[in-house]
């Protein structure tokens, strides 16, 4: 039985989000869709590693929710980050205006990346993971689907605000192409 109140942990965040405000915004809600889907995939993992499996396939499930739990750390910075970034980045000009959009890019550069990371690490567990947990095995990939997504358009959104190519863009375009989930 489950005793605790998540509603009233995330309802402040949820409403920020809905109002007409500076943050939190996309990069944020793609950061917190980036560590419910690292969540969902370690839940996948812990739940299978339950079951009486291998020494060797243990170690695999072990280094993969390591890699997977140090993304989602770092990542877990970025749901505040981003927003303060982006509110620093509107109300600055100049040279001021043009460091923290670079903060803001290399930042949804990062999750883009880490993303595309996980995304892999977690898909070569796929005929591993036990059938009884893979419905949260799939919405975990879907959740990291979405923040690779996020990355992409807030990139695009700030390309519009910079001046030149965005040289990562449409290699990350490609990778999302290559996202198959089932």
């Amino acid at each position: 039985m489950i005793t605790k109140n998540y509603r009233k942990q995330i309802k402040p965040y949820l409403d920020d989000l809905a109002k007409n405000r500076l943050a939190p915004g996309g990069g944020s809600a793609g950061a917190l869709a980036f560590c419910l889907g690292c969540s969902l995939i370690a839940k996948s993992i812990n739940h299978t590693k339950s079951k009486e499996i291998s020494k060797v396939k243990e170690n695999k499930l072990n280094n993969r929710l390591d890699k997977i739990l140090s993304f989602k750390k770092k990542v877990y910075f970025y749901i505040d980050w981003d927003g303060q970034l982006f509110s620093q980045m509107v109300k600055s000009r100049g040279k001021e205006k043009q460091k923290y959009l670079k903060k803001t890019t290399r930042l949804l550069k990062d999750l883009a990346q880490l993303s595309y990371k996980v995304f892999l690490l977690a898909k070569e567990l796929d005929f591993d993971i036990k059938k009884s947990i893979k419905s949260d095995f799939y919405l975990g990939l879907e959740f990291i689907k979405v923040s690779l997504e996020s990355a992409i358009f807030n990139l695009e959104a700030n390309k519009k605000e910079k001046k030149g190519k965005n040289k990562y863009l449409q290699n990350l375009k490609n990778n999302l192409k290559k996202i198959k989930i089932k």
